[in-house]
């Protein structure tokens, strides 16, 4: 008998436990903490993409299925079945963008039909939540919510877009500050336990102080979670062999470094399903196609989090029917997002042709940085599992951020010189410390765990 499937594009992940038999949504329900072995192969891929992937969890026969398996029980055991991916049949198959904007708007609105409070939408001024925004018919029902990166949070590029859009439409609108979520990591853990790195929380402290503003009223959550990889904006180099399937899950340095915190191969991990896809990973929507399903262990975390908070979520691009309709766009619309800059310059909202005053600088994790003390990493917990003298350096990073770090910090946030440091083969070590602090982090609540249950 079938008891749970993956989604097509890994929403809504299921775990499952192969001896206990349990299974569910949630990691934490799934783990059986006084029987908890750590899974090396496991540990070296969560580590060095910043969460699980390829199926398995650090936590040893604690796994997921990917968008293409099935769960059954049989004879009271569990068993996954690799079902045929019928998303290939979609592919290719050429689409209007017209028939794809009124697609998107008929679901978005009739999601919106179906209950009576208001709409909660955080829009970061880039092109999804921007399309969220127009699309949506009732404008009056909007509440759009965002947070700036730069030091300067109200210049930062998301906060003057995201006001000009709100003013333009006639919506809602504030900006939330944020630098205090390090704190959230304890939270992250109940919600992710160690399938994920807590490299989410800043939206923890965004979507609380959100229902501290909303006077804890219910609101209904609408994102453009993955959007842009069905709109154009997303581009996968070829994936030749199994070693270079690292490319698919990228995050933008959030993660640890496997080598250096336990030098363990996962390649056997990798191979069996690189075999399944190889072929079908020479065509580059697939490989787009590929990416967000590695990635979406991560990525859910953009609906989840409000979610669990109070403000039920929904995209429209996580459904199937749309994402491959946007895919299946002329290549030359999707060149640079053209089908939606036409429809935004339409709509007198091409924000990039104006001229505006704003920055690009991204220093929020540095910014909480330095208004938060982090507690250092517990060696003596970790050393079963992680190098010692990995820890101490991640410790020494973020425990002392003296005056010669703070200028060098500044200059790295600092968007042109940053692009010429980088040229002379300038690190941000404080930064990749930071990452593998919040990627580990995880892992040491875990064994803590185990360890009250011993």
């Amino acid at each position: 008998m079938e008891v749970a499937k993956g989604q097509w594009v890994g929403y809504e992940t299921v775990f499952y436990h192969e001896k206990t038999g349990k299974y569910g949504l949630a990691i934490n329900e799934v783990i059986d903490y006084s029987n908890l072995e750590i899974d090396p192969e496991g540990l070296a891929a969560y580590l060095d993409f910043g969460y699980a992937v390829f199926g398995h969890t650090p936590v040893k026969h604690v796994k997921f299925l990917l968008p293409h398996q099935s769960l059954n029980l049989i004879d009271g055991q569990l068993q996954v079945y690799n079902t045929e991916d019928t998303t290939l049949n979609l592919i290719g198959k050429t689409s209007r963008e017209e028939d794809v904007l009124n697609q998107i708007k008929t679901s978005l609105n009739q999601w919106a039909d179906g209950f009576s409070e208001n709409i909660l939408i955080p829009t970061s001024g880039g092109f999804d939540s921007r399309l969220m925004n127009v699309l949506i018919e009732d404008k009056s029902r909007i509440h759009a919510y965002t947070y700036g990166t730069s030091f300067n949070q109200g210049q930062s590029r998301e906060s003057v877009y995201a006001g000009l859009l709100s003013e333009r439409l006639g919506t809602q609108w504030s900006r939330i500050p944020l630098g205090k979520f390090n704190g959230y990591i304890p939270q992250w853990y109940e919600q992710f336990g160690p399938a994920v790195g807590a490299s989410g929380t800043y939206h923890m402290e965004f979507y609380q102080k959100i229902k501290e503003k909303e006077n804890f009223e219910k609101l209904h959550l609408l994102s453009g979670i993955i959007g842009d990889a069905w709109a154009g904006a997303v581009h996968v180099p070829q994936i030749q062999s199994a070693n270079e399937y690292r490319t698919l899950g990228y995050t933008h340095g959030m993660s640890a470094n496997a080598k250096l915190a336990c030098n363990t191969d996962y390649l056997s991990l990798v191979e069996p399903i690189f075999d399944r896809q190889k072929e079908h990973l020479a065509d580059p929507d697939f490989r787009i196609i590929t990416a967000m399903r590695t990635k979406m262990m991560l990525l859910q975390y953009l609906i989840s989090v409000p979610t669990q908070m109070g403000f039920p979520g929904y995209s429209p691009f996580v459904e199937e029917d749309i994402a491959l309709a946007m895919l299946n766009l002329p290549k030359d619309r999707k060149e640079n997002r053209a089908w939606q800059r036409d429809f935004f310059r339409k709509n007198n909202l091409l924000f990039e042709e104006e001229k505006h005053n704003h920055t690009y600088q991204n220093s929020l994790n540095y910014y909480a940085l330095l208004h938060e003390k982090l507690e250092p990493l517990d060696v003596e917990v970790l050393k079963e599992c992680i190098n010692p003298e990995y820890l101490h350096w991640i410790n020494g990073k973020i425990q002392s951020i003296g005056r010669k770090e703070r200028l060098f910090q500044t200059l790295m946030h600092t968007p042109k010189v940053k692009g010429v440091l980088k040229l002379l083969g300038a690190k941000n070590d404080l930064l990749e410390a930071y990452f593998a602090y919040i990627t580990i982090m995880p892992i040491e609540i875990l064994l803590k765990k185990r360890n009250t249950h011993a």
